[in-house]
C-alpha cells in the first residue's frame, strides 16, 4: 500500500548548508498538514546518508553544498534511491535548465515565496506516488506463460 493510499504525509529530507534556512524549511514543512520533514542534512555527504537511510518521497537539495555539488548529489541519488524525487533549491539562475536536463522533479529559487516550494514538494510527491521513476527508461520484461 502506497503512502497516498494510506493517507500518509509526504516525507521530505532537507539538505541545506545554511543553518537558519535549513531550520526554517524544517519548521515550514512540519507546519503543513500533509508534509513531514523526516530528516535534515548540512553537507552533501550527510544528504546522501540521510536520504538513503530515510528514503523520503522528496529531497529538497541545496545546489551549493560546500563539500559536494548539489547536481552531482541529485544524479547520485537517482542511482542510490531512485524512488526519491529531488527538488533543487538554489539562487543560481542557470540551475533550472540543468535540473531539467538531469530529470529532477523540480527547481525552486531561494527567496521565492514558500508557497512555490510547498507546491513543488506536493507535485514531486504526487509524481512519486503515481508515475514510474523518470530514470527508469528501460522497458520491463513482460511475464510470459511457459510453452508459448
Amino acid at each position: 500500500m502506497s503512502g497516498a493510499e494510506r493517507g500518509a504525509k509526504i516525507s521530505v529530507v532537507v539538505a541545506e548548508n545554511h543553518p537558519s534556512i535549513r531550520e526554517n524549511l524544517r519548521y515550514v514543512l512540519n507546519a503543513e498538514r500533509d508534509i513531514a520533514c523526516v530528516g535534515v542534512a548540512k553537507t552533501g555527504r550527510e544528504a546522501v546518508t540521510v536520504t538513503v537511510q530515510k528514503l523520503p518521497e522528496v529531497l529538497i537539495l541545496d545546489a551549493d553544498l560546500r563539500d559536494l555539488d548539489g547536481l552531482d548529489i541529485a544524479i547520485r541519488m537517482r542511482r542510490l534511491a531512485p524512488a526519491v524525487r529531488t527538488i533543487l533549491y538554489s539562487a543560481e539562475p542557470t540551475i533550472p535548465e540543468l535540473a531539467s536536463r538531469a530529470q529532477l522533479a523540480g527547481f525552486v529559487v531561494k527567496g521565492a515565496p514558500l508557497e512555490e516550494l510547498l507546491a513543488a514538494v506536493r507535485r514531486a510527491a504526487f509524481a512519486a506516488r503515481t508515475q514510474p521513476n523518470p530514470s527508469d527508461t528501460h522497458p520491463k520484461p513482460r511475464p510470459t506463460r511457459a510453452g508459448h
